[in-house]
């Protein structure tokens, strides 16, 4: 049976899921079809009794089985994002397959965790203040989640670091968001190139994935903060009609951040981006504000 060569492992609201998608056009690459099987954090969630309440894959067997349907393909992946953050996590990838490769994307953390936030408040998973959060002002019983997801999931620092020193230098791509953003067409070209496929390929990069939206009403808001609805949604429509019924309901104007609050947040990670910085070889100084 096949087993997954290589691992997308975060960060999260990084371009990930968009990723995924367009590595999973080629030919030469299979992804597990659930993109997030979180299989080798599935300890530390549960531990953790994190706030998704998504199923996660429990055992080597239901892993296995995500990847029966791969055939001759080069490349078999999957993509959890919770695999960058937890510390044991590397050293399990290590002893499932020593010569996996491991594709990290980080983003300027500030953005980054703000996203993070919007979506989980989209999804009705949490319904503090951003600022509250961050300036600890809560006794809510998830808050120390709700920093560790909106603000410790930046500090990239020691989460690279240990890929880095379990897998080494050749094993591990480091991509940033806003590579993806500007040219995605030679991020995935270099990701080809990274998984030993052909890179002359040319997925369909028109569409983006996972991006940013709200609900254009209080209604509709209540409504899609409901998991179940959300699910029933998807099997009555089909994601096109999904998407197009999105198209209608919500809107893509993203809030913004205060300047003091942005201006205190790089204060946060200021030190982190600098070791990250000279980790990586690469100046990433312009994340701060």
């Amino acid at each position: 049976m096949s087993s997954p060569n290589f691992f997308i492992v975060g960060t999260p609201k990084a371009g990930t899921t968009s990723l995924y998608y367009y590595l999973e056009e080629h030919p030469d690459i299979f992804m597990s079809p659930i993109k997030e099987t979180n299989y080798f954090s599935y300890a530390e969630i549960k531990a953790q009794q994190l706030y998704y309440n998504e199923e996660h894959i429990s055992s080597l067997g239901q892993y296995l089985e995500l990847f029966k349907e791969a055939k001759d393909e080069k490349a078999i992946g999957e993509a959890s994002v919770s695999y960058l953050y937890y510390p044991s996590v590397p050293s399990k990838i290590k002893e499932f397959n020593s010569e996996a490769r491991i594709i990290i994307v980080l983003r300027n953390p500030v953005d980054r965790g703000f996203s993070h936030y919007l979506m989980d408040r989209r999804l009705g998973l949490v319904d503090l203040l951003y600022e509250d959060i961050i300036r600890k002002r809560s006794a809510h019983p998830k808050f120390q989640l709700y920093y560790q997801q909106y603000v410790m999931l930046g500090q990239y620092y020691e989460q690279v670091k240990r890929y880095l020193t379990i897998f080494g230098e050749t094993q591990v791509k480091i991509l940033l968001y806003e590579d993806i953003v500007s040219d995605i067409e030679s991020v995935v070209k270099e990701l080809f190139i990274f998984l030993n496929v052909d890179c002359d390929f040319s997925p369909d990069t028109n569409e983006q994935h996972n991006m940013y939206t709200s609900p254009k009403n209080f209604f509709i808001q209540k409504l899609y903060a409901h998991k179940k609805f959300r699910i029933a949604a998807k099997r009555f429509f089909g994601e096109n009609t999904q998407r197009q019924i999105k198209n209608v309901f919500f809107k893509r104007d993203k809030p913004e951040l205060s300047k003091k609050l942005k201006h205190d947040l790089s204060q946060i990670y200021k030190e982190n981006i600098y070791k990250t910085s000279e980790l990586l070889k690469r100046d990433l100084t312009y994340w701060l504000y």
